[in-house]
């Protein structure tokens, strides 16, 4: 009973059915593992329907998160040693902590929002 509940909840209820050989079958994992899609049923469907899948470069947003991770390192360290030499109040500390935790959220989520929407595609 559970698998017929399964289909008829199905918005998409028609099934094809291809195959490949070894060759062509590691040839396509790896252009589905480059791909924005997170299995071989959604990266074909996309480019079945639109002759297409477009593939974007993520490097330059993964590095401003990676230097926005270690910008965020930096100030812990200084956070700690104005504390242990007592030059910086502690609200100014919190502070800064505060905007860099934000800014480290706010680039962290852009970065996961456009690769949900491409994904949507």
């Amino acid at each position: 009973m559970k698998g017929k509940n399964t289909q008829e909840n199905r918005t998409r209820s028609h099934q094809r059915l291809i195959r490949f050989n070894d060759e062509e079958n590691d040839y396509i994992n790896a252009k589905v593992e480059a791909s924005p899609f997170n299995n071989f049923q959604n990266f074909a469907r996309i480019l079945l329907i639109t002759g297409e899948v477009h593939f974007t470069d993520y490097s330059e947003l993964k590095r401003l998160n990676f230097e926005v991770n270690r910008i965020g390192n930096n100030i812990n360290q200084l956070a700690k040693l104005a504390h242990e030499f007592q030059e910086i109040s502690p609200a100014d500390i919190q502070q800064l902590q505060t905007q860099m935790a934000d800014l480290t959220t706010l680039v962290s989520e852009q970065l996961k929002q456009v690769k949900k929407e491409e994904r949507r595609l």
